[in-house]
């Protein structure tokens, strides 16, 4: 049934244990269900009520979340059929045995297997009900305390179903302080829209005394307030167990007219009363949630179609198997093209707010994204020194080396002298440039390896992100094992021999660039020096200046001003071949980084891995794939087999489901909206 995958709006019976909840279930249905004064409900019955040309009774079990493979099939093989009370009962206890609940010493006391009875009568009320263990709060030698836990969170997923009515099964001879059903229900259902209230046992009180009024105040809805209000049930007692449904509306009828309950309303009292306004309050929910049950309806047809399209047509022959990784590869190829081709017009790359794996499935904008990073990193990151120009401060952080360039000028001069070839005095040797960058790129290597293992992380992502998305898992891993996998890493392989190939000239042959850039760098970076040195002596001759104008000595000032610019403008040979030498690396290093992040985007993850993508599985790959490489692909096994029945059962539920909806819609005028 589609209730199976969708919530359907029903009535949820719950209360605590001997409240009478399965008494109301029998006065509401006609079956007569097991009652006792002790431990009765064991599990959650779902009571599907429908009007029919005969009395029939349908019995199944629906497996618990909790249970095994095994137990699954073994449960859900239990089907029977009653046309007879006596049968019924038998059949009950037959379920209980299945589910594990007889009276052996390694029986469970509850289950979370449900058991479904569809009842057909020609007087039935269309109703849905589902009726719940008793909720209780002592433990004894039947019941623990973590039965207790398992039972509230089994009352509480059932009350939590938004299409629900709760039916709050409240006892009269017990007090209304320990019987909990309503403080989960107005804590789940604040507003009482959705709970109608349900006082059993009316009878076992004593007329006239406090309890009495207290409970016919509750009726009243003068006490725990709700929307659909309170009703009030006779039902049998132990000594009234035999009688037929007729003797047992014509004692109820009996009790309400000559006691104090009759100062209520007649629709509040009685079990005709509570079948109309339960048919009412079930109705008013259909009509409200009709249209979302559709919708889920048709998002589950959806998703079962999807599901097939992935699981695939069933495969034996060589044949099938072959056209199979063939339809993958082809799926595949379009979907990586467009992955890096940047066009997201596939289901597959649809985005919304506050997706995680956006990124992981358009491989172009991660591509993107990460080699801007290393862009930067390699910017800020890249270099192993940073050289400080007096006056100014260091712009990395202080877990980065650095060093005031009149430091910097002395390692320069000393690795001058390492370098001495025939170049005349006052002049340096060109590999002095070539050394000195050699010492500054050497954190290239490390920050481009990193990308190379990002990129190849970015690609094998997305490949199993698409794969996923195509077959089913037993397919998927036999693929990404067998054929992508390797592949990818041959790519990555072949992507770190590029990189070498790209970074061994920066460190092993002396700088060459026809770069304009390097002439204009180097003439920009001493011309701001010489501006910065030039302002730093006249402002400090200007200060001495000023204070001997009143000595009448301004004549005397402006000559040393000129003599001090003089000498400071000076070049000493030596050691401005030295800031020569420093700033023509340091250029050449700009002109070059920007090279050689470009080279590594284009000519290796550009060329060498992400072009090369729609070749990892393309249908010439699989056209070439020997027979054993086909048979051990394209083979299915067990789970994929069950999974495509179970979906293929589930498929067919939801459409008879939905041709059910709509059928009902057109009957009952109600629209979507």
């Amino acid at each position: 049934m589609a209730s199976h995958y969708v919530d359907l709006p029903q009535i949820i019976v719950c209360g605590s244990q001997s409240s009478g909840k399965s008494s109301t279930l029998e006065a509401i249905s006609g079956i007569a269900f097991p009652t006792s004064e002790g431990l009765c409900t064991r599990f959650a019955t779902e009571l599907i009520l429908r009007r029919g040309d005969k009395p029939e009774i349908k019995v199944h079990i629906q497996p618990g979340a909790s249970r095994s493979e095994e137990d699954r099939v073994e449960l859900s093989a239990f089907s029977e059929f009653a046309t007879e009370q006596d049968d019924f009962a038998k059949i009950i206890e037959s379920a209980k045995n299945v589910m594990g609940l007889g009276d052996g010493q390694d029986s469970k006391v509850f289950s979370t297997d449900v058991l479904r009875i569809e009842s057909t009568s020609p007087n039935a009320p269309n109703l849905t009900l589902v009726d719940l263990p008793g909720l209780f709060g002592a433990s004894d030698k039947n019941q623990s305390d973590d039965d207790a836990t398992l039972l509230e969170n089994l009352v509480l997923s059932y009350m939590k179903q938004r299409r629900s009515i709760i039916l709050a099964v409240v006892a009269a001879d017990n007090s209304f302080a320990n019987q909990p059903v309503t403080k989960f229900a107005r804590k789940i259902d604040p507003s009482g829209t959705l709970t109608l209230g349900l006082i059993t046992k009316p009878d076992r009180i004593d007329q006239g005394s406090e309890s009495e009024r207290y409970y016919i105040e509750l009726a009243q809805n003068g006490n725990v307030k709700l929307t659909l209000g309170w009703h009030v049930l006779r039902n049998k007692s132990h000594s009234t167990a035999d009688d037929t449904p007729e003797q047992r509306d014509e004692r109820e009828s009996d009790f309400f007219s000559s006691s104090a309950w009759q100062v209520l309303d007649s629709s509040q009292f009685g079990i005709e009363a509570l079948r109309d306004r339960l048919r009412e309050a079930l109705w008013n929910q259909i009509r409200i949630g009709l249209p979302g049950v559709k919708s889920e309806v048709q998002s589950g047809i959806k998703d079962c179609l999807n599901k097939l399209k992935q699981l695939g047509k069933s495969r034996s022959t060589p044949r099938e198997k072959h056209h199979y990784l063939h339809k993958i590869s082809s799926q595949l190829a379009v979907m990586v093209r467009a992955s890096i081709d940047g066009v997201y017009a596939d289901s597959f790359f649809e985005s919304y707010p506050g997706q995680p794996d956006a990124f992981e499935r358009r491989l172009r904008a991660n591509v993107q994204r990460i080699l801007a990073k290393y862009a930067e990193k390699m910017r800020v990151d890249g270099h192993a020194l940073e050289i400080v120009e007096s006056g100014l401060i260091p712009s990395r952080t202080s877990k980065y080396k650095y060093m005031q360039r009149t430091d910097y000028l002395v390692v320069v001069e000393q690795l001058m002298e390492e370098c001495r070839g025939r170049e005349l005095p006052g002049t340096y040797n060109p590999l002095v440039v070539g050394d000195l960058f050699a010492r500054q790129c050497k954190p290239w290597e490390a920050i481009t390896t990193n990308l190379v293992e990002e990129i190849h992380e970015a690609a094998a992502t997305t490949f199993n992100k698409m794969v996923s998305e195509i077959c089913d898992q037993n397919t998927h891993d036999r693929l990404m094992k067998g054929l992508i996998q390797p592949s990818l890493h041959q790519l990555r392989k072949d992507l770190k021999a590029k990189l070498d190939e790209l970074l061994m000239p920066h460190l092993s042959i002396h700088p060459i660039t026809y770069n304009d850039y390097l002439t204009d760098t180097v003439q920009n970076i001493q011309a701001d020096r010489h501006r910065r040195q030039f302002d730093q002596l006249t402002m400090a001759e200007i200060n001495k200046t000023m204070n001997q104008l009143g000595n009448g000595l301004l004549e005397v000032a402006l000559k040393k001003l000129l003599v001090t610019l003089e000498k400071g403008t000076r070049p000493d040979v030596r050691k401005y071949s030295a800031s020569l030498a420093a700033d023509v690396a340091a250029a050449y290093y700009t002109v070059a980084l920007k090279k050689f992040i470009d080279d590594i985007s284009v000519n290796a993850v550009e060329a060498c891995l992400v072009q090369k993508l729609p070749d990892v599985l393309s249908p010439e790959i699989v056209w070439d794939l020997s027979d054993e490489e086909i048979d051990r692909l394209g083979s299915e096994d067990d789970s994929t087999i069950t999974e495509r029945n179970e979906v293929t059962k589930k498929l067919g539920i939801l459409e008879k489901g939905l041709q059910d909806l709509d059928a009902f819609t057109a009957r009952s005028g109600i629209h979507a909206v």
